[in-house]
């Protein structure tokens, strides 16, 4: 009797442990989908925070080549167009930015990484000239004219003349774009089969610039 009745518990047992079991099973399986999937947020996230960084580098360059002439030269207001010293300031101050707001992590490639700047003059919300001269595709902070930067502007003078307003008055704009190649920080094997390493962060500012108009304001 004893024995019957030891007979019939064991169904109960097992219907106890098979879900857990079951369980275990479902756990490991989808444990590396969840490793996979934590460790790409966590390599997004690094990357947005320097790609925050990148845009905030532009925009402080933008403000200040925005008060700054890159047609005359310093002290005299002479012509002296390109004004290296106006496109060497503002190099200055992105590469700056980009180191102190990124608490020295962010260092500029000069093989592969880049800043230009291009300027441009607007008479009756059409673009009259496009700034430097020199060189149509922008100043490369890395390879100033006459060399060729690691990259050229991608903006064109028709692109920029398409995001101004028409009916706007005789202004200038400054133009400051910004390349950094991102280096995966984790870089793990399961992340680089699926996006390039390293992956190219690009910002851009665009501020007004009274130096830079037609009939400059007095």
């Amino acid at each position: 009797m004893p024995k019957a009745t030891f007979l019939r518990r064991l169904p109960l047992i097992r219907s106890i442990r098979s879900p857990r079991g079951q369980s275990l099973v479902e756990f490991t399986i989808l444990l590396p989908v969840l490793l996979i999937m934590i460790s790409g947020l966590i390599e997004f996230g690094f990357m947005l925070n320097y790609y925050l960084d990148i845009i905030d580098a532009s925009r402080e360059a933008a403000r200040w080549g925005a008060s700054d002439d890159p047609l005359r030269a310093d002290g005299t207001g002479a012509w002296a167009e390109p004004n290296a010293n106006f496109y060497g300031r503002t190099c200055t101050v992105a590469q700056t930015s980009i180191s102190t707001g990124s608490g020295g992590q962010i260092s500029l490639d000069p093989t592969s990484d880049d800043i230009v700047i291009s300027a441009f003059s607007v008479s009756g919300g059409t673009i009259s000239a496009r700034w430097p001269s020199t060189s149509a595709t922008g100043w490369s902070c890395m390879n100033p004219p006459p060399g060729v930067g690691n990259h050229t502007s991608d903006f064109t003078t028709a692109e920029v003349q398409a995001l101004l307003d028409p009916s706007a008055p005789n202004t200038g704009v400054v133009l400051v774009e910004m390349w950094y190649d991102y280096d995966m920080i984790l870089g793990l094997p399961w992340i680089t089969a699926f996006v390039p390493n390293p992956v190219t962060l690009y910002a851009y500012s665009m501020m007004p610039n009274p130096n830079v108009e037609p009939t400059p304001t007095p």
